[in-house]
């Protein structure tokens, strides 16, 4: 699941109502962005209390676009030192660079909240400071605009220090932005010797549970861990792949689609990867073993064992099972499916 942050830049402007002698000034002295520098904490504080800690979303109000409300995820106002002043600072959460109609929208809705809606009700709000009351306006009624800025992303994961109970090198992982539907920033996953184990980008890539992934291998674009997983040597499990329960990938080996679990391993110069021409995927359960290449509809279970440089390449949608010595083509309807991955 793709991310992509941009923060859309708008000026502020205050009114500053000073303390005498017993009471506020009846007259406010006027304050751009570069003066409100001198608030800019107490107007911090002021925005996140007014959102609820900096949690709410404006796009629970938008109804203006399907296409903007199909690609926007969240539109969260704050406040940011930008090129030397205070400014109004909306954090947009997208899964893709929005079109320059949906960007016009979009901006139409945030002057409508700031002018009339949200920041209408902010500005009413006071806010105490050493030298007095203090207003500050999201919105004016001249030489209002926004500059959008993309955000580089930030790190997906960070290494804790939770060390494995049975090996202190390697340590748990939690999520810093969101990763999946299942799992959120603050999530716990699995462990890692290091960061070249786990892709940084928000790719979907994740470790679950108390699967592990070391040495020289990688997991990246999508593929997960779960269970008790172990990916290690210079392995690579990336795209469609799955690696759970007690399932192995070691050495060499390259998964780049399907699902190894239960006690199966994948070893070698092994390659398990889908059919170019069904886009089919294959299941290795049980206590097979690869060494070989097996792609397309093949599932392998009990003791199967595949050598190296023997490939199983399925280019049917029907299921060929090997079972030990046993050898079948099943209708995808006879087949079972795969067992659902604990996450």
């Amino acid at each position: 699941m793709s991310e992509r942050i941009f923060k859309l830049y708008s000026p502020l402007t205050g009114e500053l109502y000073q303390a005498g002698e017993y009471e506020y000034e009846d007259s406010a002295d006027e304050y751009n962005g570069e003066e409100l520098l001198l608030y800019a904490e107490e107007i911090e504080k002021a925005v996140k209390a007014y959102t609820d800690n900096g949690t709410e979303d404006l796009m629970k109000y938008f109804y203006e676009s399907d296409y903007v409300k199909q690609h926007v995820r969240s539109l969260v106002p704050s406040v940011e030192v930008w090129n030397g002043r205070l400014y109004g600072c909306t954090t947009v959460r997208a899964d893709e660079d929005l079109s320059e109609p949906g960007w016009d929208k979009l901006m139409d809705y945030l002057a409508g909240q700031y002018s009339d809606g949200w920041g209408e009700g902010f500005e009413q709000r006071e806010i105490e400071t050493e030298d007095g009351l203090l207003y500050v306006h999201f919105w004016q009624d001249h030489d209002f605009d926004f500059t959008v800025e993309e955000v580089t992303p930030a790190k997906k994961y960070e290494i804790t220090d939770i060390a494995h109970p049975k090996d202190p090198s390697l340590h748990r992982i939690r999520a810093l932005t969101r990763v999946s539907e299942t799992v959120g920033p603050g999530t716990l996953g699995g462990y890692v010797q290091s960061e070249e184990n786990l892709t940084q980008e928000n790719d979907g890539a994740w470790i679950y549970g108390d699967a592990i992934c070391c040495e020289n291998a990688i997991v990246t674009t999508g593929a997960f861990l779960t269970g008790q997983a172990r990916v290690s040597g210079s392995a690579l499990v990336s795209n469609e792949a799955e690696i759970g329960g007690q399932g192995r990938v070691r050495d060499r080996a390259v998964v780049s689609g399907g699902t190894v679990q239960e006690g199966a391993v994948v070893c070698g110069d092994a390659v398990i990867r889908k059919n170019q021409i069904t886009g089919a995927v294959p299941l290795v359960e049980g206590h097979a073993t690869v060494m070989g290449v097996v792609a397309g509809a093949v599932y392998l279970g009990a003791d199967a064992f595949i050598l190296p440089g023997n490939t199983v390449d399925n280019p049917t949608n029907s299921v060929l099972a090997i079972n030990g010595t046993h050898v079948r083509l099943y209708s995808i309807e006879q087949v079972k499916p795969p067992k659902a991955p604990e996450r």
